[in-house]
């Protein structure tokens, strides 16, 4: 192989590496963001039902942010162990801390709390005077979920999932 032959060949696997890992990466990032929003997802719904089938009980799903993100189910006010979410996510909360009693307050780095109770003014399932949004991105991705509750729902616990701009 002549060295003609050989710069050739390398230039062109640089330039296509220059494309493919950078788009790969990008893939990875929104599948990881994809599917933290999905456990989120179940795990509320799951919560939710829980508090409607339990009567007297209050049921909430603590999200943990920082370096390794998780998320549980909780029984009045007792958790259990976290499961991990996948790595990279960057999670950020304007529910209450895990450790505050309301939104904003002191806590809500360590853990958020989404709650439902079986037996409030709105009626079974409803929102246990919480509004807020968790948003879920990823450093190497743009896309961006969010969970919303409250607002023009009020407290009746239901939520919506939104994405990219729609997140505010």
């Amino acid at each position: 192989m002549k060295l003609v032959d050989l710069v050739t060949s390398i230039s062109i696997i640089s330039m296509l590496s220059a494309y493919t890992i950078p788009t790969t990466l990008r893939v990875v990032a929104n599948a990881k963001v994809t599917g933290a929003l999905l456990q989120l997802h179940q795990t509320s719904k799951q919560s939710r039902y829980d508090a409607i089938v339990n009567y007297g009980q209050v049921r909430s799903v603590a999200i943990y942010g920082g370096i390794n993100p998780a998320i549980a189910q909780c029984l009045d006010g007792v958790c259990e162990k976290p499961v991990p979410m996948p790595e990279g996510i960057v999670i950020k909360s304007t529910f209450r801390g895990i450790d505050a009693k309301v939104a904003g307050k002191g806590g809500a780095d360590k853990a958020t709390l989404i709650s439902w109770a079986s037996e409030t003014n709105s009626g079974i399932g409803g929102s246990y005077g919480q509004h807020g949004t968790i948003t879920f991105t990823h450093p190497w991705s743009l896309k961006k979920f969010c969970l919303v509750r409250g607002g023009s729902f009020g407290n009746e616990g239901e939520y919506t999932i939104r994405r990219d701009k729609e997140c505010k």
